[in-house]
């Protein structure tokens, strides 16, 4: 055998060789498969990638759920749906109020309440006046 093959060879065994070498190493034997143990190794690695399997695999553990995953999403959907375009309206709004006195004594105590909220702010900003007069006169 060639000596350059040879070093081709103990190079590939250690996974040093480049992708130019190894075409060149399948060449060689490609050519002159019978010629050594590895040669005949290769022809029969070449057999092997050429023979396709027609067994398919699936994982024991796992079943195909993916037909059930539609149907839920398009049910879920639907009722989404269902609950936006068509509310109940048999329900009564439990805040609604029917007698025109009693909405404007709700009315007026909500917004007396909101006053007492705006007044307690109007004397804290009296308080930040004074601080600002107060600050005025310390820089002038």
């Amino acid at each position: 055998m060639d000596l350059r093959i040879e070093k081709l060879k103990e190079k590939y065994w250690a996974g040093e060789t480049t992708l130019a070498e190894e075409k060149e190493l399948k060449a060689y034997f490609k050519e002159n498969p019978t010629l050594t143990k590895d040669g005949q190794f290769y022809a029969d690695l070449n057999k092997q990638q050429r023979i396709r399997s027609n067994r398919s695999f699936a994982h024991p553990g796992k079943r195909n759920n993916k037909a059930w995953l539609s149907v839920a999403a398009v049910i879920l959907i639907l009722l989404t749906m269902g609950i936006v375009f068509f509310p109940d309206n048999t329900k009564q709004d439990q805040f609604a109020v029917e007698d025109p006195q009693e909405a404007f004594e709700i009315t007026k105590a909500s917004l007396m309440m909101i006053s007492e909220g705006l007044n307690k702010g109007k004397t804290y900003s009296k308080e930040l006046n004074k601080i600002n007069k107060a600050k005025e006169i310390i820089h002038n």
